[in-house]
């Protein structure tokens, strides 16, 4: 193959490479947690959302008293949501109680648990694409 024909297949094979290393997967996450959660990137502990997930996640970083939940693919964009602003958005409307009186507890993969205000109730994360809703789990007692 002559040098002129090697060139194009070493620059594509550089920048799959590259995407690989820089954009996607655990990495990504990693990379952009900081930004969202407003955080140092050593507060922030980031983790696959299931210990037997896919390696493109989802996955969750919390830190600073936040929690997101970002899908990561190799080559593709990293997106996230805001889990704990969502949960206790929903909890504050369904127990009827404000924010600053719930207390947010994660309690397994995508299910979480809110109390306040003498109630309690029991939220599973639903992310279809294009964004992530709350969906009471359990009739707030």
């Amino acid at each position: 193959m002559p040098p002129s024909a090697k060139a194009p297949v070493l620059c594509a094979s550089l920048a799959a490479l590259v995407l690989t290393a820089c954009g996607g997967g655990i990495e990504g996450v990693r990379a952009r947690a900081p930004v969202d959660l407003q955080c140092d990137a050593g507060a922030i502990d980031v983790r696959p959302a299931s210990p037997s997930g896919p390696p493109a996640g989802p996955f969750y970083a919390e830190g600073c008293d936040q929690l997101w939940r970002y899908v990561s693919p190799p080559r593709g964009k990293t997106e996230g949501n805001d889990v704990k602003g969502i949960i206790v958005r929903q909890a504050s409307f369904d127990l009827s109680c404000s924010a600053d009186q719930l207390e947010f507890t994660p309690l397994n993969a995508d299910t979480f648990g809110v109390k306040g205000c003498d109630k309690q109730a029991s939220y599973l994360l639903v992310c279809p694409v294009g964004g992530c809703k709350a969906v009471q789990n359990t009739q707030a007692q």
